[in-house]
């Protein structure tokens, strides 16, 4: 067949009038592994080919060695197109696009994959290296202008290139992908463009998705918790580790572009193959659920055995064993889960429907996403005489530290969100927040220290604004904490802050669905400020729940047609500092769960078990529901829906089967770490 030229349709990709999910891997050969150009194998090429076929392949993903294509400055390696070319015949045959990386500067352990004429120079900063690399780049534009078979251009894998990841400033990735995806335009403009970022986005790296937004097309995420422990101390699978790909989803594609996971997965050599097969099923469809767009897990084999005498699988053994197949092509759990995944998305109506709204906004501080030294928005109107200069933005901006503080209280606020039945938007600070009915501020948003993580002061009369017209607001607070004139928004004021360890939060009266007596139970580190709850003179407020002390803890209060809780505890930074925090039914998920009842705001649809996850993909009359169990075992749940239903169906490999309805949802059964899809109209 030949393969159809590739657009962006909204949030999903469309090949001849109809919109898909392109699933596939990144492809590395399993015995000549990276040196592939040099020990070329066309007959071993094709048999990986129809394997990845095999597995429901419909996209492949592979690198481009820079000092291959290009050994010498302009002097262009006729061997490496034809070997480039041969792909794109391959691609039509078995109806798999391809997913070019241009610029190799990461791939496998930590290697970094040079070109032997840099001689020392910078590659994202050295005026030299950006014009070669922009030559480079407009070369393939030339060649490949309009080839069908290619789905898009990556820029390059999990930037900034290693050897010189720590003095790449934002400054820097802002401008090369900006020259690099300009040359790729001006010669080659109907290609889709994207940077294969890999946590940029988690860890305020320099290509984090707010600074390419307006260069590319789509961004990109490899979800591997396994290895940050700082925000995921967690088992491979937990209920945090498998939403770190749908967290990633919703924080990036909030910049303005969807998002597409480029990598997941583990090694064999490090976890147990079954497992890393449940692991990769349950990320995926929880990713699908925020929005995610695409999946190209790393990677289509294990490494051959001769290969591990030879770097890079010789200095790191857990590379060998990433594969959806064995060496020899033989499936691995994930290859099955893979093809099981791909069946069911093959059966998807995707045209007309997009991920639908949030019902909760967490609010992602202007600080963290704007580029260093950007004065936009901090309200300097004079001719500049009299310099100001922060000293954060000079010397302390990169802190890993801060940043850490602050994704761990958004990944705990999402993960309570999706527990409690809400679909949670992380839109950036200077963004239409108030079209959401819920706003969800947890501790550091409300501090006052560390720039990066928290919200503007003026954030404060908007937030006001808010919730006078309507809006339901959450806080949580800690010893950090600053919010000017408090009392007429929360009921409260500031009062003081005392140390904590063990701590006991009990409600006082009946809040939402929950009782009076419930309570609530975390463990502080009594040395650290940030554990530190505040203390808080009540005004007009009501408190609804007390600590371990008497003092109060949960308050809440009504301004305008609007309502505020909040807590004098930062609850979400203790759960991300406690290992396994989301087993063992945590029951954090029961105040926004009860905030949202209380607010009178329904998710357009929820289940009755918070490990069981459920988002709606919306269009005229019809949309799919999708549901993700996070537990190690099946679930029985009740789903519920907002809208009034005519009908669902369950979405199999082999077709659909009806669902019973019982009024505006059904009973549905659900095996561990699994998702099921249903097909729905109202």
């Amino acid at each position: 067949m030949t393969l159809q030229p590739v657009t962006l349709n909204g949030t999903y990709f469309s090949a001849n009038g109809r919109r898909f999910i392109p699933v596939g891997a990144h492809w590395v050969p399993a015995k000549a592994a990276l040196r592939w150009p040099l020990g070329w194998d066309e007959a071993g090429i094709e048999a990986d080919f129809a394997k990845m076929r095999n597995l429901g392949c419909n996209i492949m993903r592979f690198d481009l060695f820079w000092g291959w294509f290009e050994p010498r400055p302009g002097d262009y390696n006729p061997e490496a197109f034809r070997q480039f070319d041969f792909f794109v015949e391959l691609a039509h045959k078995y109806a798999i696009y391809l997913h070019p990386t241009l610029f190799i500067g990461n791939e496998v352990g930590e290697a970094y994959w040079d070109v032997p004429w840099r001689n020392g120079r910078h590659p994202h900063n050295d005026a030299a290296m950006l014009r070669l690399q922009t030559n480079h780049a407009a070369e393939f534009g030339r060649r490949y202008r309009g080839e069908p078979a290619i789905l898009a251009w990556d820029l390059t894998d999990e930037p900034p290139f290693w050897i010189v990841a720590d003095d790449t400033s934002d400054d820097m990735a802002i401008n090369w992908t900006r020259l690099i995806a300009g040359a790729l335009r001006r010669h080659d403009p109907e290609h889709l463009l994207c940077v294969g970022t890999d946590m940029q986005d988690l860890f305020h790296g320099p290509f984090r998705p707010d600074n390419i937004a307006a260069e590319v097309d789509f961004f990109t995420a490899h979800p591997y918790p396994i290895y940050h422990f700082k925000l995921f101390p967690d088992p491979m699978l937990s209920e945090r580790s498998t939403y770190c790909g749908a967290f990633q989803t919703a924080l990036s594609s909030a910049a303005g572009r969807p998002l597409m996971i480029h990598e997941l997965g583990a090694s064999s050599a490090q976890y147990n193959p079954e497992l890393i097969g449940l692991y990769d099923r349950v990320s995926m469809y929880s990713a699908l659920a925020a929005g995610a767009n695409g999946f190209i897990p790393w990677c289509y084999t294990d490494a051959a055995p001769e290969t591990f005498r030879r770097t890079p699988y010789l200095r790191a053994p857990h590379e060998t064993q990433f594969g959806l197949t064995t060496w020899d092509r033989q499936d691995r759990p994930s290859g099955r889960e893979l093809r099981d995944f791909s069946r069911i998305l093959a059966k998807l109506d995707l045209d007309g429907v997009e991920p639908a709204a949030a019902e909760a906004a967490l609010i992602v501080p202007h600080e963290w996403a704007k580029p260093h030294g950007d004065f936009s928005r901090l309200g300097r109107t004079d001719p500049g005489t009299i310099p100001y200069v922060s000293v954060q933005d000079e010397t302390a901006y990169n802190s890993d530290e801060e940043n850490d503080w602050l994704m761990g209280s958004l990944l705990s606020a999402f993960i309570n969100g999706r527990r409690a039945g809400l679909k949670v938007a992380l839109p950036r600070e200077y963004t239409d927040w108030q079209s959401y009915p819920l706003l969800l501020l947890p501790s550091p948003l409300t501090s006052t220290e560390y720039n990066l993580v928290h919200i503007h002061t003026t954030f404060w009369d908007e937030a006001r604004a808010y919730v006078a017209a309507g809006g339901t607001l959450y806080a949580s607070l800690c010893a950090d904490a600053a919010i000017p004139d408090m009392a007429d928004l929360f009921g409260a004021s500031l009062r003081d802050h005392v140390p904590a360890e063990e701590i006991t939060i009990t409600l006082t009266q009946p809040f939402g669905d929950l009782e009076a007596g419930e309570s609530f139970n975390y463990r502080a580190d009594s040395g650290s400020l940030r554990q530190w709850p505040a203390t808080v003179d009540v005004a007009d407020g009501e408190v609804i729940g007390v600590d371990q002390d008497g003092r109060p803890a949960l308050i809440t209060h009504t301004i305008g047609k609007g309502k505020t809780l909040l807590s004098a505890y930062p609850i979400e930074h203790y759960l991300a500092k406690r290992p396994s925090a989301f087993e063992n039914n945590e029951p954090t998920y029961k105040l926004y769960r009860a905030l949202w009842q209380w607010a009178g705001v329904q998710p357009e649809v929820w289940t009755n078990h918070p490990s069981v996850e459920a988002s709606l993909l919306a269009g005229r009359g019809r949309g799919c529901v999708i549901l993700v169990n996070h537990s190690p075992e099946p679930q029985t749940v009740t789903v519920s829906m907002r809208r009034r239903l005519q009908s669902a169906d369950r979405i199999t490999q082999l077709g659909s089967r009806p669902l019973e309805l019982k009024g505006n949802g059904w009973e549905l059964s659900i095996e561990a770490y699994d998702g099921v899809i249903a097909a729905c109209r109202w």
